[in-house]
C-alpha cells in the first residue's frame, strides 16, 4: 500500500506489467471516446491544411513564417497526401499520447498514485492526447529522453538522437532539450552534445526570421501577468490566479528542496522553467497548452533525482503535486464531459450544412480567415476566398499580408466580397453575425445551433446575396 501513500513521491521497485497495461488501456479508451467527440478548431486544421496542400517547394519559406519546425508535419503529411480523411490525424495524435503516458508509467520511478494522477490530469488526458498539436510528439520524446537518461554513458548517441529530435519540435521541446544538453555538458558529455547541437541548428533554419513576418520583431514589452499565470496554470488549471499561483509556487520550491542533491535534476527543472517563463513573458504567453511544460519537467526533474531524493522534503512535495494533480484530473473531467456534451468549435456544423445542401462548390467568400479556415479540412475540394486577402486560400501563410488581412474590418471585408463577386453566385462565411442582414443585401442561410463550450468565435454565418 505504500505505492498508494499520497505521503510517497518516489520508489526504487519495478511497475509491474500488468499495472502499466491497465492505466495505458484506461487512459486510450478514455481519450478515445473523447476524442470521437472532439471538434477540430482552427489550429488543428491549420496544420492539415498546409501538408494536404502546399508545394514542398514552399515548405521551409512558410516554417519561417509560423515559427514552427516541421517534424511533427511530416508525420501527418503523408496521411492527408495519400487522402485519408482528416479524422486520421486525430488518432495519430492520440497513439503519441498513449505511447508518451506509456513510457512515463513504465519507466518514471514515481508512486502509483502519482503516475496514475498524472496520466489522467488535465494535461495529459486532455490538452496532450485530444487537440492536435506537436505538443504531444514533444512530451513523447522529452519522456524517451529521462527514460534513456540513466543510461546516457553507455548509449549517448540513442539519448542525442531523441533529443536532436525534440529540438525539431516546437520552442518548448527546444528549451527542454537545450536544459538537457546544459546538464551533459556539466559533465564534459562533448560528443552527444554535438549530436543534439546539429538538430538544434536544423530547428532555427527551419524558424529563422522571415523577411516579412506577421509581426514587426518577436519580442514584445514584458507581460507582468505571464509569470503567477503560467505558474498557476502548470499545476492547477483554471483555478484563479492567486490560488493557482500560491499552490504552483509551493510545488516548485518542495520539488526544488526534494531533488536538491541532484545537479542534473535541479539543472533540467531551472534551466527549463527560467527560459519558458523568459519565452511567455517577452514573446507568446499563449494558452494552458504552454503552462503545462513546467508540470512536465518537474515530473522530469523528479524522475531524474529520485534515486537521490531528500526524504525530509519527499513527503511534503508528494502531498502538494498529488493534492495538484487531483484537482487538475478533476478539470480533465470537467473537460471531457464538455466536450462530448457539447461542440469544441462550430466548424463541424457549418461544414457539414455546407456539404449536406451540395454548396461545396460554390464561390465562399470568408472572413475572418483564421476561424474560418477551420472548415476547409471537412471540405476537400473547396477554397474560400479570403476578403482579407483578396485571393483564394486554404491554409494560413502568417506573413505581413496574413496580419493586415486580420485587422480588416467585417464591413469592408463585406464590400470587398460584393465588388469581387458582382453579377455571379456566392456565399459570404463570417464568423460574426451581420445586424441586419437583410438592409445589407443578405439572407441568412444558416448559422451554428450547437452550443459551442470552447472556441466561442468559431461560431458561423453563412449568408447569400438577397434575389
Amino acid at each position: 500500500m505504500h505505492e498508494w501513500d499520497p505521503r510517497r513521491l518516489t520508489t526504487a521497485a519495478a511497475t509491474p506489467r500488468s499495472f502499466v497495461a491497465g492505466v495505458v488501456a484506461l487512459f486510450a479508451a478514455i481519450a478515445a471516446f473523447v476524442a470521437v467527440h472532439h471538434e477540430p478548431w482552427r489550429d488543428e486544421a491549420d496544420a492539415w491544411l498546409v501538408v494536404r496542400d502546399i508545394d514542398f517547394a514552399h515548405l521551409f519559406d512558410w516554417s519561417r513564417h509560423a515559427g514552427t519546425p516541421l517534424l511533427w508535419y511530416g508525420f501527418i503529411a503523408p496521411l492527408a497526401r495519400v487522402g485519408l480523411p482528416y479524422a486520421s490525424q486525430q488518432w495519430l495524435h492520440l497513439g503519441v499520447a498513449v505511447a508518451a503516458v506509456a513510457i512515463f508509467v513504465a519507466y518514471a520511478p514515481l508512486s502509483r498514485l502519482t503516475k496514475v494522477l498524472a496520466s489522467f490530469s488535465y494535461f495529459f488526458a486532455y490538452e496532450y492526447s485530444i487537440i492536435v498539436r506537436s505538443y504531444a510528439l514533444a512530451i513523447l520524446l522529452i519522456f524517451a529522453a529521462a527514460a534513456l537518461w540513466p543510461r546516457r554513458a553507455e548509449r549517448p548517441i540513442r539519448l542525442a538522437i531523441v533529443l536532436a529530435l525534440l529540438c525539431n519540435t516546437n520552442a518548448q521541446g527546444f528549451v527542454v532539450a537545450g536544459a538537457f544538453v546544459v546538464a551533459l555538458l556539466a559533465e564534459r558529455a562533448l560528443r552527444p552534445s554535438a549530436i543534439i547541437a546539429i538538430g538544434a541548428l536544423a530547428a532555427w533554419w527551419q524558424v529563422r526570421t522571415p523577411p516579412d513576418p506577421a509581426r514587426e520583431g518577436a519580442r514584445h514589452a514584458f507581460n507582468a501577468i505571464a509569470v503567477p499565470w503560467t505558474l498557476g496554470n502548470a499545476f492547477v488549471p483554471t483555478l484563479p490566479l492567486a490560488a493557482g499561483c500560491a499552490i504552483g509556487v509551493l510545488v516548485l520550491v518542495v520539488t526544488t528542496l526534494a531533488v536538491r542533491r541532484s545537479r542534473n535534476a535541479l539543472i533540467i527543472l531551472w534551466v527549463t522553467i527560467g527560459a519558458l517563463l523568459a519565452l511567455y513573458s517577452y514573446v507568446w504567453l499563449g494558452g494552458l497548452r504552454h503552462a503545462g511544460f513546467l508540470l512536465v519537467i518537474t515530473l522530469v526533474a523528479l524522475w531524474l533525482g529520485a534515486r537521490d531524493a531528500d526524504l525530509r522534503y519527499s513527503s511534503a512535495a508528494a502531498l502538494l503535486l498529488n493534492g495538484a494533480l487531483l484537482i487538475s484530473v478533476c478539470v480533465a473531467a470537467r473537460y471531457w464531459i464538455d466536450d462530448t456534451r457539447t461542440a469544441f468549435s462550430g466548424a463541424k456544423e457549418m461544414a457539414t450544412f455546407i456539404s449536406d445542401h451540395h454548396l461545396e462548390s460554390a464561390e465562399i467568400a470568408a472572413h475572418n480567415l483564421t476561424q474560418c479556415e477551420a472548415l476547409l479540412p471537412y471540405l476537400p475540394h473547396s477554397r474560400f476566398w479570403y476578403a482579407g486577402l483578396g485571393e483564394y486560400g486554404t491554409y494560413l501563410k502568417w506573413d505581413a499580408a496574413q496580419e493586415r488581412a486580420l485587422e480588416m474590418p467585417y464591413p469592408v471585408a463585406e464590400e470587398r466580397a460584393k465588388r469581387q463577386f458582382a453579377g455571379r453566385e456566392w456565399l459570404l462565411l463570417f464568423n460574426v453575425e451581420i445586424p441586419d442582414a437583410e438592409k445589407h443585401g443578405f439572407r441568412l442561410l444558416y448559422t451554428n445551433q450547437q452550443a459551442i463550450f470552447e472556441k466561442t468565435d468559431e461560431r458561423y454565418w453563412l449568408y447569400a446575396p438577397a434575389r
